[in-house]
């Protein structure tokens, strides 16, 4: 898939050495990255290695450190990755985002003289408010350097346009109404519509064009009524429950696999990052479900607090080594669905059992 790209900042053929990508929504760069990587596995330049830090974690000494470090393979490319952490109140700068004279110095002069074979990506995921030491820094330093640039959420027409090319990048058109129903469902966070596109395509097959009934089929009104009879078969850790609920929803109500395993893999996937940002502390149970699940308004009291109680009970009695198991399973089924010829319904009977399995004992499955 070749990324949709934010101007011409995201140029494959011509790449910068470091990149200050900051703003409500910098997942074009996620993108980017993801085709560097498949434009160079494509023209079998050798391997691309991304490394992955968090700043706070990670230090810069450590960070430029490896930035330096030449590749085992010197024909690979090096990625590296650095997350600058959300602020907990938008105005108000983190520490991790000061640097040190030390630090301004190490960074000056790595950026003044980059490794050949690394490209480095500083991310920060949030609109900056009330000032950043670091953006004021990177700004202060020669333009040929590092490239810089906000990238805020999309609306309206921008919103449409950037639908139809990421449509238009897997070989395939959207029409109107069908993008205008997808914004509506999904809103305009482009992970989330990236994701639900990448579903869309594999719905539609040999069709060439996504239809509106495609989109009500896979992003729409059938959502609720799966969510809530897989995940609470998958809560109660039922063998026999969990099977039922998967053949009535394959055979009866004839839902496409597609959007089954979009369920089951989104619901691990939550309760792996509460985990993950429980054990952070750096936010509260509240803030985290609303990062979880942005679009499920308040004033859905009912649905709100039994969805918000479902994450925090499931994470409690769930390990975060288990969850990446079941997530690595899941991409295994996905896997071998789209290159053998086993059927959905096999592969995720051996899935529910090895899941009931671990989390309700032996004695329980029957």
């Amino acid at each position: 898939m070749r990324a949709v790209s934010e101007g011409n900042i995201f140029n494959i053929d011509k790449l910068d050495r470091a990149y200050f990508i900051y703003g409500e929504d910098v997942y074009p760069a996620l993108q980017f990255i993801e085709d560097i990587k498949s434009a160079s596995s494509g023209r079998a330049q050798g391997e691309v290695v991304v490394e992955k830090y968090m700043l706070g974690t990670d230090k810069w000494a450590d960070i430029i450190d490896s930035a330096r470090t030449m590749p085992l393979l010197l024909s690979s490319i090096r990625l590296i990755v650095v997350d600058v952490p959300s602020r907990k109140r938008q105005n108000i700068p983190r520490e991790e985002e000061n640097l040190s004279s030390n630090e301004e110095e190490l960074l000056r002069a790595y950026l003044s003289s980059p490794s050949e074979k690394t490209v480095l990506f500083i991310l920060f995921n949030q609109r900056i408010k009330g000032g950043s030491s670091l953006l004021k820094f990177f700004k202060s330093l020669p333009k040929d350097y590092i490239r810089i640039k906000e990238l805020n959420s999309l609306k309206g027409k921008g919103i449409s346009t950037w639908i139809r090319e990421r449509v238009r990048s897997e070989g395939k058109e959207i029409d109107g109404y069908a993008c205008s129903r997808l914004v509506e469902l999904a809103g305009n966070d482009l992970r989330r519509l990236s994701n639900e596109i990448s579903k869309l395509v594999t719905f539609a097959g040999e069709k060439t064009h996504i239809s509106l009934e495609d989109v009500e089929l896979v992003s729409g009104w059938i959502k609720p009524l799966i969510e809530w009879e897989i995940i609470n078969s998958l809560e109660e850790a039922d063998y026999q429950k969990s099977l039922l609920t998967l053949d009535k929803l394959i055979r009866k109500e004839n839902i496409h696999p597609v959007i089954i395993m979009d369920k089951i893999h989104s619901f691990f996937n939550d309760i792996l990052l509460a985990k993950l940002r429980i054990q952070e502390g750096n936010k509260d149970n509240i803030s985290i479900f609303k990062e979880i699940k942005p679009h499920l308004p308040e004033k859905y009291r009912g649905l709100y607090q039994r969805k918000f109680k479902q994450v925090f009970r499931f994470a409690e009695r769930v390990s975060i080594q288990d969850l990446r198991h079941y997530i690595e399973q899941l991409k295994d089924i996905d896997i071998k669905i789209k290159s053998t010829g086993l059927s959905f319904h096999e592969l995720m009977d051996g899935f529910l059992f090895d899941y009931c399995k671990r989390r309700a004992g032996k004695e329980r499955l029957f």
